[in-house]
């Protein structure tokens, strides 16, 4: 909605629309699934508004429904818009994010070239509360102020052009919207355009750039004044869309957009100061669920998102469902409660929803991967895997996720497959299964995993993992003392890696070579760090590959430990060179 818009308010003719009975989408088409069509717009990504919106449309059976929210070129904060999807998710909502420059006085600024990419390099770099990635490309450009003091359909095409190739160059979620327009703007340029006109001369600088279109966004104002009847048809009314629909098809559009009603809702009496020329916050609800139930009760409409949620201060006061609160508040109730919110916060609550089912992609990659290319058959491993969420949805949160085994399961010998949790699993966080198993042949094998959400496989391929299954590693350990003919005795052997952490004992004969310690718990191929230990002695320390088989650890001399023998007169006198 514009400012100047409240000083321009025409009565227009209705246009009744004709439709093509066939849809075509890009992504994925929000009328093909169960659909809460509710929502709201909201000024302010906060949890705050966030989360009363969820109350508002989520309400009555609902779940799912959609916030409109505008998003600021110079607000490109990854931070802060993460950790709002998050928030969305938690809460189901469905965003519908409008894009904006930033004002210059008492107009918007108009999008330079460089805008497209900057908006598809910051927007595929969030992960979506769900699969479709909506996106308005602006806000009423056929309105001067809008478009930098001055109505461009030309360069307007050009930019959603270039916008659209940008956002589908990243990804083919982005479900791309046009800029909902001002339906009863006259024919004044520079400051005003006619739509029709707009369109016209949109379609004429870009051939077929409706076509390129996933969704229609359209600004269906109950005029003249914000106060028409919600029974009106046509061409400035709640049904504004069927005329536009119809505007479009004479203009070659060959699909059925889905519509998202991004703007629309009445002037109320109520804000900073009493109309009484308005209707007051009840007739308004009134007319809300009159429309709601039927005008919007449409099988096209995907999304109907009145203005606004809250906003306290001129000129959009009298649009507001939040009552103004503090001084500013003109009208007294004495001895009763007083509502935080007009009713049609209430009449919108209690309006009966669906439980929409929006497509939330289950996604995963490997955030830590212990199934080792390696592994000694025989040998009884609890092998720990961490997959990252990558995708949109909660793990957990409908369905428990699992990991299961399609191939390779027998000859690898695993048991079983535990996660380490059954709690949820937000995007960007991890979670660990742990693999049972013992390797029962030798050779390689090839082990095919795949995550589940409850019956359903993950979007995504299995994951493959081949191991080397080899006999376990020997160690031949050899050793000498210094200052003494027979290093025979006992010592104690230390094996460290990221993995490992031991400490076993091993005898060494008067030669200085040990028997053939078996290591089972040593992956073949891998290195790692030996260290010889014996007490009044230095330790010595090799760090090897080991093999399948035997391997020779040479620790050379292993000298006095002069300072610990100081403290113990017998061990020094055992020492001496000619005590064997």
């Amino acid at each position: 909605m514009s400012r100047l818009k409240l000083l321009f308010l025409f009565l227009l003719l209705p246009i009744t629309c004709c439709l093509l009975p066939s849809r075509a989408l890009a992504v994925v088409d929000p009328l093909a699934v169960t659909n809460n069509r509710l929502g709201i717009h909201i000024i302010s990504a906060s949890p705050e508004e966030a989360s009363t919106a969820a109350q508002l449309v989520n309400s009555s059976g609902g779940d799912w429904g959609y916030v409109t929210v505008i998003m600021k070129s110079g607000d490109r904060n990854l931070d802060k818009w993460q950790n709002f999807f998050d928030y969305l998710r938690l809460h189901h909502l469905i965003p519908l994010v409008r894009l904006a420059t930033e004002p210059d006085g008492d107009r918007w600024k108009v999008p330079d070239g460089s805008e497209a990419q900057a908006w598809a390099d910051f927007l595929d770099k969030l992960i979506w509360p769900v699969k479709n990635r909506y996106v308005i490309i602006y806000n009423e450009p056929n309105y001067g102020q809008e478009w930098g003091g001055s109505a461009d359909a030309a360069a307007y095409a050009k930019t959603l052009d270039q916008t659209i190739t940008a956002l589908k160059n990243k990804s083919p979620d982005f479900f791309v919207l046009n800029a909902g327009l001002d339906a009863s703007s006259p024919q004044k340029p520079p400051d005003f355009e006619d739509e029709v006109q707009f369109l016209t001369q949109m379609n004429n600088a870009v051939p077929g750039i409706f076509n390129k279109l996933d969704g229609w966004a359209s600004h269906s104002y109950p005029n003249p004044g914000f106060v028409g009847s919600p029974d009106a048809s046509g061409r400035g009314t709640v049904r504004t869309f069927e005329w536009e629909l119809s505007v479009l098809r004479n203009l070659g559009v060959n699909k059925t957009l889905p519509v998202f009603i991004t703007e629309t809702g009445w002037k109320h009496a109520e804000g900073q100061t009493y109309d009484n020329s308005l209707p007051t916050a009840d007739q308004a609800a009134g007319y809300l669920e009159e429309a709601l139930r039927t005008a919007w009760n449409d099988p096209r409409i995907a999304a109907v998102t009145p203005f606004v949620l809250n906003y306290q201060e001129p000129p959009f006061d009298h649009f507001s469902f939040k009552r103004i609160t503090g001084e500013g508040q003109s009208e007294k109730i004495l001895g009763a409660a007083f509502p935080d919110y007009y009713s049609m916060f209430q009449t919108m609550s209690d309006f009966p929803k669906a439980a929409g089912q929006p497509v939330q992609e289950n996604k995963a990659e490997v955030a830590k991967n212990n199934f080792y290319p390696t592994l000694v058959s025989g040998q009884y491993y609890i092998l720990p895997m961490n997959f990252r969420n990558t995708g949109e949805s909660v793990w957990n949160e409908n369905a428990p996720i699992s990991l299961r085994v399609l191939s390779g399961k027998e000859d690898m010998g695993i048991e079983k497959i535990q996660p380490f949790s059954d709690e949820k699993v937000q995007p960007r966080n991890d979670a660990s299964f742990n693999i049972f198993l013992r390797p029962n042949k030798y050779g390689k094998v090839k082990v095919t995993l795949q995550l589940f959400s409850g019956d359903k496989p993950f979007d995504q391929p299995p994951l493959e993992f081949i191991s080397d299954i080899k006999p376990p590693v020997l160690l031949d350990l050899q050793a000498d003392l210094g200052w003494k003919i027979d290093p025979g005795g006992q010592y104690f052997l230390s094996v460290e890696s990221p993995d490992v952490n031991t400490t076993v004992t091993a005898d060494l004969s008067s030669s200085g070579r040990s028997q053939p310690l078996e290591a089972r718990y040593l992956l073949p191929d891998s290195s790692f760090k030996f260290i010889l230990r014996k007490p009044f002695y230095m330790p010595k320390e090799i760090t090897m590959k080991v093999q399948s088989g035997e391997n020779k650890l040479d620790f050379g001399t292993l000298n006095p430990d002069l300072s610990a023998m100081l403290t113990d007169p017998p061990e020094l006198l055992r020492l001496l060179p000619f005590v064997h």
